[in-house]
């Protein structure tokens, strides 16, 4: 008879008396469905005759303890403030890891750990769903102090120490890493997750500061473009709206504008009701912004134009956006330590503001100070001086459309390979 079975065989005499106490224990502990839809008592009975069948001599020799109940009841691990009593509770998920250690110990198979590596991936998921904390630790020290109990049933049964012992003790290295991959794969997709909704919030730059310094200091920006969207005539639309729609209609505009935003490198930094801000120029690219961010404005107005045209096809009311852009030095940082909040302070965010109330449905605003920074690209219409509050006259102008030679087919709305061109030397310079 070789060690393996005869230890395996050990191992399983000693849990079917654990498994028989599990058919004693009281019927509001028993009598419940597992995670697979099974009943639990079913479930240990046929744990019992699959071991019955593997080990046709295991119920030669009665076992000396039930090795379980000592290994629950241990008072280094347990305590009564966190686990119930032995009797007051049954062990599903660990009688079946009991269950792949005697099968595994009998007949070490790569097929059939990469089974219970899926198996404890499920489980642990499934628990977490449940609001149960299975973490590392609790696996590890579960595991390890099964150890010390194994090494008495070895002496105790009087099977070769040694040989026994290092089975023993692989399998365990073999179980601390199967928990610590599943954890840690766990750990891995909820830091990609907090990451990804970190980068829906913040600019990626402000993210990789704050994993690697955990602050973020205010940091003054020399020249950037500024950029407020706010739909006319929403407070008429909410009243003809229900909530839910007003909502969804909102949602899908917004959603639109992020998508152009990205596309044209700029960051979104908040929306405040009906009022949407985004900024251009936070990676230091000084040379660009401005036109950036104008393409962006451009491209939000095209979509608007469509989305106004099948509106009113529907005969549903609908809305246009007044956009102002102006371009200067802004000081950037995070408020507040709990909810906080990534913004840019400075008077260039005030005329920006100022360029959006003073433009019209439909139409691109911007100061002279964006103008001098795109002209190179883009069509103006000159609006003259107009009365900005705080700051007295400012000159400004409609954006009219890309200019005729650098737009594709002329029509001023999409940049042609001429555009590309110009704007990639640029970039490069």
């Amino acid at each position: 008879m070789s060690l393996r079975y005869e230890l395996a065989k050990t191992m399983a005499r000693y849990f079917i008396l654990h498994l028989e106490q599990e058919l004693l224990k009281p019927k509001e502990v028993t009598e419940y469905v597992t995670l697979e839809g099974e009943n639990f008592l079913d479930v240990t009975k046929k744990m019992i005759n699959l071991l019955e069948k593997k080990f046709p001599d295991v119920r030669e020799k009665k076992p000396k303890f039930n090795y379980f109940k000592h290994w629950w009841t241990n008072e280094f691990f347990f305590r009564q403030d966190r686990f119930k009593p032995y009797m007051e509770t049954t062990f599903k998920t660990q009688n079946q890891i009991q269950l792949f250690k005697i099968l595994d110990i009998l007949s070490p198979d790569d097929t059939k750990r990469k089974q219970l590596a899926a198996s404890m991936t499920y489980t642990i998921k499934k628990f977490r769903e449940r609001g149960r904390n299975v973490s590392f630790d609790l696996i590890f020290s579960a595991e390890a102090r099964q150890l010390p109990i194994f090494e008495l049933i070895i002496k105790i049964e009087k099977i070769p120490y040694i040989r026994a012992k290092r089975i023993i003790y692989e399998q365990n290295i073999f179980m601390q890493r199967t928990a610590y991959n599943v954890i840690d794969e766990e750990l891995r997709i909820s830091l990609q997750k907090t990451d990804q909704i970190l980068k829906s919030i913040l600019p990626e730059k402000i993210v990789n500061e704050l994993k690697e310094n955990g602050k973020v200091e205010p940091e003054l920006l020399k020249s950037v473009s500024v950029m407020f969207c706010d739909l006319e005539g929403f407070t008429k639309l909410s009243s003809t709206l229900s909530p839910e729609n007003l909502l969804f209609e909102l949602d899908e505009s917004y959603t639109h504008f992020d998508r152009i935003i990205k596309m044209m490198r700029l960051e979104k930094l908040k929306t405040i009701g009906d009022s949407y801000m985004c900024v251009a120029g936070l990676n230091k690219d000084l040379k660009v912004h401005a036109v950036d961010s104008i393409l962006a404005a451009i491209r939000i107005q095209e979509f608007l134009r469509k989305y106004e045209k099948s509106k009113i096809k529907k005969g549903l009311p609908s809305w246009k956006v007044r956009i102002g852009i102006h371009s200067g030095s802004v000081v950037a940082g995070i408020l507040g330590k709990n909810r906080f909040n990534y913004d840019l302070w400075g008077d260039t965010v005030n005329v920006a503001q100022r360029m959006e109330s003073s433009s019209v449905g439909g139409k691109v605003n911007i100061s002279l100070e964006t103008k001098n920074l795109a002209e190179e690209f883009f069509d103006f219409e000159e609006r003259g001086n107009i009365f900005v509050k705080g700051k007295g006259e400012m000159e400004q102008f409609f954006v009219v459309g890309i200019k005729k030679e650098l737009s594709l087919d002329g029509k001023g709305k999409t940049p042609n390979n001429n555009f590309k061109n110009i704007y990639k030397k640029i970039l490069l310079s």
